[in-house]
């Protein structure tokens, strides 16, 4: 048994170092890529810890003790902050968001010092006497603090949605999947943790079964992040933060018969591949069919179109849906499925950008053009 702990142990270090060092790699490394690294740093020492313990490292896990001991109580609030980092640019972001790690503060001082230097004092004893499980206190309060989360995610990304085209469920699955996992894990120590509390049971390697878990996970979310050229951040952000440096920029990022030439292909793409009526449509997508690099097209968006991403797809979607709420498909069509064929996802998003680019509503513009046409 020791065999196999040690070799996931051994594992969950690589895996760790791995994701550090991607992260790192990234030229951008913005206040979500540092929390995701402080993060896996936590982790990393939580392995690092029961490595030491498994081959009694005395030295070594003595030094990783001071975290390992309290660390749900400080990742999931980083956790939390990590979320808010995404979707909200501050510059005292982390200082006004301190008091989500007070309690893990409160914890270090009282008792994570004191039973490291004095563990069978009284003082250790009466609070072991009042709180006989610190497990469970933990995972309760990050369970709180990763629903928490989850709720600010999808509260965000919802009103994200309402701001830009088509946001997909694509954008945001990386970090849907990696809050839903480490809740999942948690959920599961804490499982083993009550069944040892209540039903009588001594489960001897409870702490494995949650890093063989956590090493799941991490495998998982590896194989999607992968995928994720932005390092955990979703692409349309990303851009967005990029197009307001490049524009700021002196320095032109195009030569002059490089802007004539990608204006080029990118209109040739639009007008007769007609690439924006995918309502999966995104940056992603696009560099791939131009074959240039996300980070070059996010240039030429900012500095040769002067227009968001988003900005430009939904002009060339409206003006689709104006041509076609002049011609004949209404008649097979309702206007509803005159925008969904224009690659807009949903009703609201079609009548929302439809009538901030033409001041009017699909039905007034096609009944305008109708009055228009008697007229001549």
């Amino acid at each position: 048994m020791k065999l196999v702990v040690d070799f996931i142990l051994v594992i969950g270090i690589l895996l760790t170092i791995m994701a550090i060092v991607g992260i790192l790699r990234h030229q951008q490394k913005k206040l979500p890529q540092k929390i995701l690294i402080v993060f896996w740093i936590l982790i990393l020492n939580v392995f690092i810890y029961f490595y030491a313990f498994l081959h009694e490292l005395k030295t070594l896990e003595f030094i990783t003790f001071y975290l390992e001991l309290g660390v749900r109580l400080l990742i999931s609030p980083l956790i939390y902050l990590y979320v808010k980092s995404i979707f909200q640019e501050q510059p005292n972001l982390i200082k006004k968001n301190l008091k989500h790690f007070v309690v893990f503060v409160v914890f270090f001082l009282f008792y994570i010092i004191p039973v490291s230097l004095y563990r069978d004092s009284d003082y250790i004893h009466i609070i072991h006497e009042y709180v006989p499980n610190w497990g469970f206190v933990q995972d309760i309060f990050a369970i709180i603090y990763f629903i928490l989360s989850l709720r600010l995610f999808y509260r965000v990304s919802g009103l994200m949605k309402k701001s830009y085209s088509n946001l997909i469920e694509k954008d945001f699955l990386w970090i849907e999947k990696f809050l839903i996992s480490l809740l999942i894990v948690l959920v599961i120590d804490f499982i083993t943790v009550v069944i040892e509390m209540y039903f009588g049971y001594n489960i001897s390697w409870d702490s494995y079964i949650t890093l063989f878990f956590l090493i799941i996970a991490m495998v998982y979310l590896g194989y999607y992040g992968v995928s994720q050229s932005t390092m955990l951040i979703p692409s349309f952000l990303v851009q967005k933060q990029t197009d307001a440096t490049t524009v700021n920029d002196k320095q032109s990022y195009f030569k002059e018969e490089e802007r004539h030439a990608l204006k080029t292909k990118f209109r040739r793409f639009m007008d007769e591949e007609k690439i924006y009526l995918s309502p999966e449509l995104n940056l992603k997508t696009i560099a791939d069919t131009m074959d240039i690099s996300e980070r070059k097209l996010s240039a030429f968006f900012s500095e040769v179109l002067n227009r968001s991403f988003y900005d430009t797809i939904n002009s060339f979607r409206v003006e689709e849906a104006k041509r076609l709420l002049k011609s004949d498909a209404i008649k097979s069509h309702s206007i509803l499925g005159i925008g969904l064929s224009c690659g807009f996802s949903s009703k609201s998003s079609f009548y929302r950008i439809f009538k901030k680019t033409t001041n009017m509503s699909p039905l007034a513009y096609r009944e305008s053009y109708i009055k228009e046409s008697h007229r001549t």
